[in-house]
């Protein structure tokens, strides 16, 4: 037992390649966490935005007769709002390309104030 210097090797290999199988995982994992939080955090901007529009057209008579579509840039991504109305209801929707470049689209309804 006074030669103990392969069981140190041995020892130090498989220590090393745990820790490189454990940060192997974990790179790609917080990757995808961060473009998640990304695409979270650009469609809570958008979807926000779409709710003061659809607010200021359900409460102000000012805005263009309806169907009305525009684009509007918000925090770097080109927006296409859209509103037109469904029977009593008006509806507005919110169509971009998200930060994993698929195309995203949200719709608010709401009456409209008489």
């Amino acid at each position: 037992m006074t030669n103990n210097k392969g069981f140190t090797l041995i020892e130090t290999i498989v220590a090393a390649s745990l820790l490189l199988m454990v940060v192997a995982t974990l790179i790609p994992a917080a990757n995808l966490l961060m473009n998640e939080r990304m695409v979270l955090e650009q469609k809570h901007h958008i979807v926000k935005e779409l709710h003061r529009e659809l607010q200021s057209y359900l409460w102000d008579n000012k805005h263009p007769l309806l169907p009305n579509d525009y684009m509007k840039k918000i925090n770097g991504a080109e927006a296409t709002f859209s509103f037109t109305t469904e029977e009593e209801l008006m509806k507005g929707c919110v169509t971009w390309t998200n930060a994993r470049k698929r195309e995203s689209k949200f719709c608010l309804y709401g009456y409209p104030d008489k």
